[in-house]
């Protein structure tokens, strides 16, 4: 978190100053205690009224300077917030597929709100509430001084076992912290899992299966919750029974200077406001600091979950005797279970391939592992003679494109998730629109590239949603496709249409995985790969 208070140096300045101000205003406002008093004692009005005016007008500039410092620090908090999360998504890009999938969407999310609410009320409010309280127990020091050395000496040493004994719950409170935010992202996870399946779920008329789950969930994080609570409790009765306990020691001390004659009657008043000022802020300045360590958890956790150092890849250079991909004695395995053993594939650049069989057989691992997608392999793939390894998966999915049949969308227009990141012009665009079939005449163009393809892509059918997916691809000009089923949701007539523009483009490598392949395209295929893939008498599958 260290660094996040490092980074915005002006506008931190600007809060920590303007608490300054009003932490020296109001250990300034205690002292006018002690002259109120005094002025009491001795029937001294105008110097009664004086000091009841400042007063006064001290607490209105208080009021005044603590609406200004709450909305900076508001902006701040708000400006690191924006900061923590752009880091979070610069890591989740550094991540390739497989590492990516080691976490659910749902644990990611839980990174971008719960995480970030953690660090917002535990991390750097209790920052400002250690900053505050620093300044109003340093000014209080010096104004217990300025009464007697005795009692800005006693307040140190007080001061010092009020922050230092409550460090022996640093471990159980990390330690629940950090359960706490774990259990929030498998909340999170098991909700976002029982949500998704609500369409079979009324269905087969279970819904109440959404209220089992999420109580179940609700229960097991109300646990991690409490456990913490119970961690930062023991904090804050510890730093409670000492600043009691020291207030009435000094409170006692400076009962005693004065029976002495060393203080005014006086002083008792402003002693006991800044022996309140000095042990409430260390009171509770023990909890904020427990807080703070406290968050170090959720830091490491993302430290932990960056991926490693990318190291540098070498270009892709055509080897011209060399196929365009080769598969070589390739194995892969899900969870220990073999799904591929042994596959020697050459493919042959331009040319057509179907990869047919049963669910289950290994197809769309194979394309996975062909785009660049999964990693943990073994045997070797080749690209333009070139090792993928040497290559590296940026420079690969450059090249190769894989489509799955359920394609994703980000909110927006259909012109929105064409261009993505890129720049293309209207009419790029309603031109691979009509060749994946989504319109029929540039004329309809305009209207659907400013279409909202709704939330999830729900203003698009199935098959609307698969032919965008491909314009996508084709507007990037990729000579390589890999389709997984890219066709399944469109309708007959139009997936013929779509397949024979593909089949037919010369320059194109097309591999499509089709559990049912249409008569009027099939014999446009080159080759077909019949799954699973099997040894023959010690020799690899091979085409």
């Amino acid at each position: 978190m260290d660094r996040y208070l490092r980074r915005f140096p002006g506008q931190m300045a600007g809060v920590v100053g303007l608490i300054a101000v009003i932490q020296g205003i109001t250990v300034w406002a205690s002292t006018l205690n002690a002259t109120l008093l005094d002025a009491l004692i001795q029937f001294n009005l105008r110097r009664f009224l004086t000091a009841a005016a400042l007063l006064m007008g001290g607490w209105v500039l208080i009021a005044l300077l603590t609406y200004v410092v709450t909305i900076a620090q508001t902006r701040l908090t708000q400006t690191i917030d924006i900061a923590i999360r752009q880091d979070l998504t610069t890591l989740l890009r550094g991540k390739n597929y497989e590492t990516f999938g080691e976490r659910t969407v749902g644990a990611y999310v839980s990174w971008f709100t719960n995480d970030i609410e953690m660090i917002n009320v535990q991390g750097l409010a209790s920052f400002f509430m250690v900053v505050s309280e620093l300044f109003g127990t340093g000014f209080a020091l010096i104004a217990l001084w300025r009464y007697h050395w005795t009692l800005a000496g006693t307040a140190a040493v007080l001061a010092v076992l009020i922050i230092t004994v409550p460090r022996i719950f640093d471990r159980p409170l990390n330690r629940t912290n950090t359960a706490l935010t774990q259990e929030n992202e498998h909340f999170v996870n098991r909700t976002e899992d029982v949500l998704s399946g609500f369409d079979f779920l009324f269905a087969f008329h279970a819904l109440s299966l959404i209220t089992q789950r999420v109580v179940a969930a609700s229960r097991e994080l109300k646990q991690k919750a409490v456990d913490q609570s119970k961690a930062q409790t023991a904090v804050q009765v510890t730093g409670f029974l000492g600043n009691v306990m020291a207030q009435v020691v000094l409170m006692g001390l400076s009962g005693i200077l004065a029976m002495q004659r060393l203080v005014t009657i006086g002083t008792l008043s402003a002693v006991g406001s800044l022996a309140g000022n000095v042990f409430n802020n260390l009171g509770s300045m023990s909890n904020y600091l427990g807080m703070m360590r406290g968050v170090q958890p959720i830091f490491a956790k993302y430290q932990a979950a960056a991926p490693a150092p990318a190291t540098k890849k070498d270009p892709v250079t055509r080897v011209a005797t060399a196929p365009l991909l080769a598969v070589q004695h390739v194995s892969f395995s899900y969870q220990d279970q073999p799904i591929l053993q042994d596959v020697s594939l050459t493919i042959q650049q331009g040319h057509k391939y179907l990869l047919a069989g049963p669910s289950g057989a290994g197809k769309s691992t194979l394309l996975k592992l062909m785009a660049g997608y999964l990693t943990g392999y073994q045997g070797q793939l080749v690209f333009h003679g070139q090792d993928y390894r040497a290559i590296g998966q940026a420079a690969l999915m450059d090249r190769i494109l894989y489509l799955t049949q359920t394609p994703q969308v980000i909110s927006g227009t259909v012109a929105d998730n064409l261009a993505l990141t890129a720049h293309y012009s209207a009419a790029e665009m309603i031109q691979v629109l009509r060749r994946a079939a989504l319109i029929t005449t540039d004329a309809e163009g305009p209207a659907f590239l400013k279409q909202n393809v709704g939330a999830k892509g729900t203003a698009l059918s199935g098959g609307q949603l698969q032919r965008l997916a491909l314009a996508r691809g084709l507007l990037r000009g990729y000579h390589i496709l890999l389709l997984d089923e890219g066709t399944s949701a469109v309708d007959g007539p139009t997936a013929v249409q779509i397949e024979q523009d593909l089949l037919l483009d010369p320059r194109l490598t097309l591999l499509m995985i089709s559990h049912t392949p249409h008569a009027a395209t099939a014999p446009l295929f080159d080759h077909v790969i019949q799954f699973p893939l099997t040894k023959t008498a010690g020799t690899p599958a091979s085409v």
